[in-house]
């Protein structure tokens, strides 16, 4: 353990409790309710059934574009999740592909969808991403007016499979926040309670799907930024097993391999069942790794868990509506003849100093780098200085991240090695512990949505996510409706490297007993 870390992260929560209440008030604004949609018949259906519908011609892709792009503009100015839209392009996309499938003779259409599986189906996609022709600022005024000049692999594979993109949504400075409010773009709301964030990195996109604006969405994740906005919005997020799923195209990228390793891009939606043939698409050449055509039954499914406070690293104490959630979830398996036991990871109460020593012992891009003057970068302790009375052109949090960043994370530079070899040992004892057919349900997070700028008091909960991304292992957030204040609840479950599936198939065996996404209204 660091003491020093350790103290500041204790000192950090302490202020945060004082604060935070302080902050909310003056900060929070007022909570606003977002409108229920004006046509959820078309705008609250999976993927997996609005395609036969499309096939069968029973629904024109242009209906369905359309109904989204009603539903996207009745909730943005609430929400502030959509940095650049292409709504009236999707709608001509749309029209094509009506005229195409109306012109494919009926014994060719077999074919058709087999070559585009998911045609005329609109999605939503993470700005860092990557949308050729669209704004790829990423949240920073260096970047400014900065388009896309191609599609990032897993979006191109999407758009091959026949998706038609609307938009591109918000995301913080350098995706370097668990809240996502930039400079660039201001403040995107959750949709449950405006006056709290939606999360980070991948703010925007769980902010339009938990309020039903998008059928799915394409996020990434390198500390936890899809499956901490699927916990604050109450959806279904899916963190791929590293280096499942390219990851070309992203803006923050480096040529480090570590980084590749622990960034990933996966879906994000409301419904479970239609993760695996998003991730199989998503997956390209490596979607044979996932096994999907070998079945297993989820009574096979090994069920490992772990809701203990000391799994919070600083003893902060997890909420209870989480513990909650997972023993209903353990009592569900229970009651259908499966056995679940619970477990200690012994080396678990290190993730604080081994995700710290990781994250910061990769190469990354700095919000600072102006290409102006990229050999005289801004002093980043004077621009820190400047954003607490809101004068630097740099976001809070990215500021946070760079001077964390500059201190190693508080861990020495002789303990660094010493600390990734831990990050080997949590994984060589949950690879064992899991093996071919376990999963874990665990915490995705400490406590449910927080208020607007103060994330920087809640970083004791972000190991529970980021170690997931150090050693690899695949992990789909779980929703489990709402707390007394209506607010979503869930956990994630996690599975050893490429068995994605088995926590996919968890998911949708939770959904199907317990409803899996709400709606805010």
């Amino acid at each position: 353990m660091e003491l020093l870390l350790r103290l500041i992260a204790s000192f950090l929560h302490i202020v945060g409790i004082i604060l935070s209440p302080i902050i909310a008030y003056f900060t929070g604004g007022k909570r606003v309710k977002i409108p229920p949609p004006s046509q959820p018949e078309l705008t609250n259906i999976p993927i997996v059934d609005l395609v036969p519908k499309i096939r069968q011609r029973e629904l024109k892709s242009e209906e369905l574009v359309r109904a989204y792009v009603e539903r996207i503009r009745a909730v943005n100015p609430i929400l502030n999740a959509i940095v650049e839209d292409r709504c009236a392009g999707a709608i001509k996309d749309a029209q094509q592909v009506d005229q195409l499938i109306k012109t494919t003779p009926p014994e060719q259409l077999d074919a058709l969808f087999g070559r585009h599986p998911l045609l005329g189906v609109p999605f939503t996609v993470k700005e860092s991403c990557g949308l050729k022709g669209m704004s790829h600022v990423v949240g920073n005024e260096h970047r400014y007016l900065l388009h896309s000049e191609n599609n990032g692999e897993a979006v191109e594979l999407l758009r091959d499979a026949g998706c038609i993109p609307l938009l591109v949504s918000a995301n913080p400075e350098f995706c370097q926040s668990w809240e996502t409010t930039t400079k660039t773009h201001g403040r995107c709301n959750n949709p449950f309670d405006t006056r709290k964030t939606p999360g980070g990195s991948s703010g925007g996109e769980g902010a339009l799907l938990g309020c039903g604006a998008s059928p799915f969405g394409v996020g990434s994740d390198i500390a936890g930024s899809i499956r901490l906005p699927a916990l604050f919005n109450g959806i279904f997020g899916h963190k791929p097993t590293g280096g499942l799923v390219s990851v070309t195209g992203h803006y923050p990228m480096s040529d480090d391999k570590l980084f590749r390793k622990y960034l990933q891009v996966g879906p994000m939606t409301r419904y479970a069942r239609d993760l695996p043939l998003l991730l199989q698409i998503m997956s390209g050449s490596n979607a044979d790794k996932l096994e999907f055509s070998k079945p297993i039954h989820t009574k096979d499914i090994n069920i490992h868990y772990m809701i203990e406070e000391e799994l919070t690293f600083t003893r902060w104490p997890v909420d209870s509506d989480f513990k909650v959630a997972i023993l209903r979830a353990i009592k569900h398996f229970e009651s259908n003849g499966m056995k679940a036991k619970e477990v200690k990871i012994k080396d678990f109460t290190k993730s604080l100093e081994i995700t710290l020593a990781s994250a910061f012992d990769v190469e990354t891009p700095s919000i600072l780098n102006n290409p102006n003057k990229p050999n005289h970068p801004d002093n980043v302790w004077a621009e820190l200085g400047k954003s607490l009375i809101g004068d630097s052109k740099y976001s809070f949090n990215g500021l946070f991240l760079e001077v964390l960043r500059g201190l190693n994370g508080l861990i020495p530079k002789d303990k660094v090695k010493y600390w990734l070899k831990e990050g080997d040992a949590i994984k060589a004892e949950l690879t064992n512990l899991l093996g071919s057919e376990g999963v874990l349900l665990i915490p995705t997070f400490h406590r449910t949505a927080m208020s607007h700028n103060t994330s920087v008091f809640n970083l004791g909960g972000v190991p529970f996510l980021s170690i997931f991304n150090i050693i690899g292992f695949p992990a789909t957030h779980i929703p489990m409706g709402l707390n007394s204040d209506g607010i979503p609840i869930g956990f994630q479950v996690v599975a050893a490297p490429y068995k994605d599936k088995l926590c996919i198939q968890i998911a949708a065996e939770l959904e199907a007993a317990f409803g899996g996404w709400v709606h805010p209204n």
